[in-house]
This record gives C-alpha cells, structure tokens and sequence, in this order.
C-alpha cells in the first residue's frame, strides 16, 4: 500500500492510493480531530469504515466515501482470474468420486451455481475497476453475492463428499483445498469486514452441519474432523478482520496524509503570492526612475551614467571591471512563433534571472528591443570574468513556459574588461557588442572576450556576404554527393547534396564557413533554390546515365522553411528537371519545426507533393520522440555526435537502439550519419538501422564518382573506406 502525491492547477495536491485510483482532495477537518481525540481507543471512523458496503456516501464524511471508493476499486482489481481456481478444483473432485453420479442433480446443480458465480464476479471486478463513484457501493454488494454464493457451493460440495466417502484421503484432500481457498480469497476478499464474515458463514457453515451429522451417525473420526474445521474457521476469522482493520487504517492514515499535504501545498501557494506581491512592489519602486518599464532594469541612458561613474572611480587605482553585452538568440522567430506578449515575457524572465545573479555594487540595463548589458566590479583574473559568465547562461537557458510550451531561452555574450578594451563609456560598449557578434556567429560557447581582432573579423564577415553574391551571379558554387548504404544489402540507396563554394583565392569552401552568413545576409533562399536544382538535374542525368534509381537528398535552412514560395519553388524544380518526388528527400532539423508554427503545414504541403522529409540530426536540440508520431516524417537522420558514443557509452547505444524501434514503429527508416568505425557499423547492423554514411563508407565525392561508388555496392554493406575498400560482414 503506498501513497504518490501529484500537485495539480494551483498547488493543491491529490493522493494516489493503491494502485493509482484517486482519493478525494481533502479530508473533512471534524474527522481528523475526532479520530485524533480518540487515538487511544477504537477509532469510530475505522469501525464505520471497516464496514463500508453498509455505507450511503450521501451521509457519510469524506474519508469515509474516500475509503469506500478506494477499496472497492482495490476489491476489482485484485480479483483477477482467481475466481475460477474453486469451480476447477470442485470439477476435479467431482471427476474424482464417480459415487457422486448418484447425487448427480444438486451437485450439478451447486456447480454450476459455483462456476456462474466465479464468471459473474470476474466481470463485476471489471467493472469495479472502471465504474462511476456513484455505481461503485452497488457493484461491489453484487460482487458480495457472488462470492456467498461461491462460498457456500464450495461449502456444500465438500458436504456432500464427506456424506458419500466418509472421511478417507480424498475428503482429507478436500478439506486441504478448502484451506487452499481460504488462503486465496484473503488476497482479495479481506477489503471489508462484512464480506469477509458472510464468505467464512457461507463456506464453512454446511461443512460443520454435515460433520454434525457425521457425529450423529458415529462416523469415525467426525469430533476430529468437527475439531479442525472449527479452527481453521475460527483462525480465518480472526485473522481476515485483522487484515481488513489493517487495511482500512492504511487507507485512513493515507488520506490523512494526504490532506496535510494538500494543506502544506496551499499554504506554500500563499506563500509564493506573497512573495511575487513584494517582488512586484519593489519592481514598481525602482521603476520610478531610471529603469525600463517593460523588464524593470536599467534604461540604456542609466547604464551609460553608471558605466561614467564606473570609469570615474576607477580611473586612479586602474582596478578592473566587466561589461557583458547579452543578446537573446532567435528573438524574432520567438515574437513570430508565440507572439510579441510572449516575447515580452521572455524578455523580463531573461532580464530577472541576469539581474538576480549581481551584486548590489553591479547593475544591469536593457539597451535595445533583446539587447542587456551587465556592469560587473570586483574581477581580479578572467578566470572570475568567465565564471560570471557561466553562471549567466546556465541561470539564463532554464525552460521558460510560453504558451503552454517549453523554451529554454540562449544568450550570446560579449565580454569587454575596463581597462584593456577601451577607457571610456563608449568604447567598452562598442567592444563588448563586437565581441558579442563574434560569439554569436563564431562559437559554441556562444559568449566571448573582445580582442582587436573581432573588428576585422566584422569585416571580413562583410567581404564574405559581398563575395557570395558574386558567387551566386559568377556560378563558383558546386555540389558533392555523400553516399548512403544500405546496412544489410550493401547498396547504394541514396545520396546526400553537400554544397561547396569554389572560392577562386580559397578554393573550396566548406558550408559552415558560408552558409550563416548567407542566412543572415538573406542570401539562403536563392542559394538553396540552386542547391536544389542542381541536385535534381544531377540525379535525372545519373539515371538518364543507367544508374539504378535512388534518393537524393538535400538539405533545408529553417529560413527556407519560412518562404511562402518554397512549395511552389519545389514543384516547379520537380517540373522542370523531371525528377519523380518520390525520389527527392528534403531534409529539416527538428528546433526548425519546433520553434517556427508555419514549418508543419509547410511540410505537410511538400508530403502533398510526393516529397520525402527526412529529420536531420537526430539526437541534438529538442530531439523529441513526440516528433516521430506528430510530424510528417519519412526518415530520421541520426547526429553524428550521438553516433560518435555508442561505442563507449551501453546507455547511447542502448538509447540508440530504442529510437531506431520506436521510428521503425512510427513508420520511419532510419539514417545513422558519421560513421567512421568498422565497429560502429556492425553495431549499428545489430540495432537494425536501414543506412548509414560517413567517412568509413565513402566521403563526399564529386557527381562524376558517384556513378562508379554506386555501380561497386552490392555486396554485405559495400565500404569505400579512404584510402581503399573495406567490408562489414553481415555476420
């Protein structure tokens, strides 16, 4: 018997009891005093309650109706097959002693009554366990009618033995079957004081009549047998209302229980009222001046008088200070998604978590629509620099719930340190934003300390986005072609198109190093409308060439995702280069469709087409299995930083394994990319994965090796590991 507590709308708790069926939210407070006046006594609520199928919830207080609902709903589920043990065994006998035939019709006709009762009260226990509040007292009182009647057949058969055999070893043995009954029915009969005594009266009340008789008649060994039976009945008696006082008391202290809880939960709800009503007070106290009125910090001209004041001190002694410039991550596509009263919100948890991580020599200001900046004294090394930093974005990137969904919101953090940086207001402002533009487009970490270098770095970030519109209008871009192989055939089932810029100084020129800058110069839809029909014109020359049909898949920037056109823009790709859709696969990251609305009906409008969706990289960002089931999704992609571990963490491959089945389920096959071992390919083979890429296999390659690549598979999982072919056995 155990109690779990779930806190609901508004703090208040409801206790679980037993198996998970829900007690009432509270009990009444005169039943807690007057059971606890009379502690030391029989406690009238756990006699009335012992007694719970005489009770009329009507009049009864709520731990009372609370007890009789619970154990009722206990009594079903507890029942199970059990029933059908008495007819069977009855049966047995009854096959047994063939001197029965001569009785044939009352014990034909008490087992049927037997076999009718047990099949009739494994149906009410079904019922039990899923009936109304109202029909639970009246289903379990038809349950108590059941069980006399099988008690009192079971009771009457073995009678009815003794009259025919006497008492020899087969009555012996129906008496120890009798305990075995007995011994059955306290796992699920001893839930009711009542039921328990009218199952005792019914079995062993025609047992001792007829043994009575025996006695009457001289029967050898009849006191004997007289003796044992009124022990064994006697014993069950005592003991099943010890287990229903123990029981009934169990579900009495846990309503208490669970009212205290209740009450705790509420007082702390009160409690955090109070708390917001002060923390609101103060809020409007210090906006009263100098303090913007959307995240009751700083305004950006307050920032500036403090950071003046910060220069002043400090000028003589030279000690230094910080100044973090805090920029929200994807803040637009927060206000598109969920709205700007959301995006408002957002703003004020994010600005309430950095302010209340200073200290009050420290300050803290809003500068612009998603834009903080934090005043940070008293740093001796960067070592502290860095510490203040992760303490920010760790307290920073909790969830915040928006509309019923769930954001952990990013910041990107320039660090510039007074005196190094700059000596004056405005340059540590201008140094820190620099530094903040290099974190956000130039690290992992997404914060980062000003250095001279980030201002050609600005620079050369406005070279690169001038050069790329060079390179759409010159041609200078390029794809190549990742093979994918399917892990049990070894064929070459699909392609992935990988662009590269043929820079005519750089030469080739990787995709990270170019395509975020294309997104955010709003270059990416015209580079990813030549992308894709580069791709599908490739791949109609392969098959126009005698390559075997296969997937060519091409990614999409969440950006792309966003064009209104992008459906128009595939079909018409689709049209004109003559590609069949179902071999084109338009692969999507999963925070795309999550974090913008408008994704979903897009991707439904592409399946409409024919199109495949694969949901690339897998296993980082949200990486929810929901997505599976939700989205329209043809294949998922597995990241290669999570295939990377498999081999040295049993809970990512055990994980791993789980994904693989739950897409398989859901109708999906699935990608493993990264694959760089021989070890992780046959297990990858072992957890049933459809293909895999990556450098063990083959690496990108230009479009005129992927017709010899293709035409070289075919055998077990074909590898064209650099610099020559290897094979993973099918083993």
């Amino acid at each position: 018997m155990h109690a779990e507590y779930v806190t609901g709308q508004g703090g208040t708790a409801r206790a679980t009891l037993n198996g998970g069926f829900p007690v009432g939210s509270s009990a009444r407070t005169d039943d807690v005093n007057d059971n606890t006046n009379t502690a030391k006594h029989e406690h009238p609520i756990s006699d009335r309650a012992q007694r719970w199928l005489s009770l009329e919830c009507r009049g009864a207080s709520d731990t009372l109706c609370a007890v009789g609902d619970a154990a009722a709903r206990e009594l079903g589920r507890r029942t199970g097959p059990l029933p059908l043990a008495a007819p069977a065994a009855m049966l047995a006998f009854i096959i047994a002693s063939p001197q029965l035939t001569q009785d044939w019709l009352p014990v034909a006709l008490l087992f049927l009554i037997m076999a009718g009762a047990a099949f009739m009260r494994m149906r009410i226990a079904d019922q039990l366990s899923r009936a109304r509040r109202e029909e639970l007292t009246e289903l379990a009182r038809d349950y108590q009618a059941c069980v006399d009647l099988t008690a009192f057949s079971w009771g009457a058969l073995i009678g009815v033995l003794l009259l025919v055999h006497g008492i020899d070893r087969l009555t012996e043995l129906a008496l120890v079957a009798t305990v075995g009954l007995l011994a059955g029915a306290f796992t699920s009969l001893t839930l009711e004081r009542t039921l328990w005594l009218r199952f005792n009266a019914a079995l062993w009340l025609p047992l001792l009549t007829i043994t009575g008789l025996l006695i009457w008649q001289d029967s050898d060994g009849a006191w004997l047998l007289l003796l044992v039976e009124t022990l064994f009945a006697g014993f069950a008696v005592l003991q099943g209302q010890r287990m229903v006082r123990d029981y009934i008391n169990g579900l009495i202290t846990n309503i208490r229980l669970e009212d205290a809880v209740s009450k705790i939960a509420d007082q702390r709800s009160e409690l955090r009222a109070h708390r917001e009503r002060l923390d609101e007070l103060i809020a409007r106290t210090h906006q009263l001046s100098y303090y913007d009125q959307l995240t009751g910090i700083g305004s950006r001209h307050h920032f500036h008088e403090r950071l003046l004041t910060s220069i002043d001190n400090h000028v003589e002694d030279g000690q230094r200070f910080a100044v973090l410039y805090l920029d929200v991550d994807d803040f637009k596509a927060i206000n598109d998604t969920f709205g700007h009263d959301a995006g408002d919100y957002l703003l004020k948890v994010v600005a309430r978590r950095a302010n209340a991580l200073l200290r009050s020599s420290d300050f803290a200001a809003r500068l612009g629509s998603d834009e903080l900046a934090l005043l940070v004294h008293d740093l001796s090394s960067d070592d502290d620099i860095t510490h203040v930093v992760q303490r920010c974005r760790d307290a920073i990137q909790m969830p915040v719930r928006l509309t019923n969904r769930s954001v952990s919101p990013r910041v990107s953090i320039g660090i510039a340190v007074y005196p190094e940086d700059s000596d004056s207001a405005q340059g540590l402002l201008k140094a820190a934003e620099s530094a903040m533009n290099a974190a956000k487009h130039g690290t992992k970490s997404h914060f980062a300390r000003y250095f001279a270098e980030m201002s050609r770095a600005a620079e050369q970030r406005l070279t690169i986005e001038q050069e790329l519109r060079q390179a759409l209008e010159k041609n200078q871009f390029e794809l190549h072609y990742q093979p994918q192989f399917d892990i049990d055939t070894g064929n070459c089932c699909g392609v992935e198109a990988l662009v590269r810029w043929n820079h005519p100084e750089r030469g080739l020129v990787p995709p990270l190093a170019f395509i975020p800058i294309a997104e955010n110069s709003g270059l990416i839809d015209a580079l990813g409308e030549w992308v894709l029909t580069t791709a599908c014109r490739q791949a109609v020359a392969w098959f126009d060439g005698g390559l075997q049909p296969l997937t060519i898949a091409v990614n999409i920037s969440p950006l792309q995702l966003l064009d209104p056109d992008l459906v128009a823009t595939v079909g018409n790709t689709l049209a004109a280069s003559g590609l069949s859709p179902q071999l084109l696969e338009l692969e999507i990251t999963e925070s795309a469709i999550q974090t913008h609305a408008d994704a979903r009906s897009t991707l439904t409008q592409l399946r409409e087409l024919g199109v495949r969706i694969a949901l690339d990289d897998f296993g980082t960002g949200y990486s929810s299995l929901a997505s599976l089931r939700e989205l329209p999704i043809d294949r998922v992609k597995i990241d290669r930083s999570f295939v990377a571990d498999i081999l040295s963490s049993e809970q990512d491959s055990a994980l791993l394994g789980t994904i693989i089945e739950m897409a398989h389920v859901l109708g999906s096959s699935v990608v493993a990319e990264g694959v760089e071992e021989r070890a992780q390919a046959e297990l990858l083979q072992r957890l049933r994965c459809d293909c895999v890429q990556g450098y063990y296999f083959s690496r990108p390659l230009p479009a005129a090796e992927v017709t010899r690549i293709a035409a070289a598979a075919g055998r077990p999982v074909q590898c064209l590991q650099h610099p020559r072919p290897a094979c993973v056995t099918t083993d």
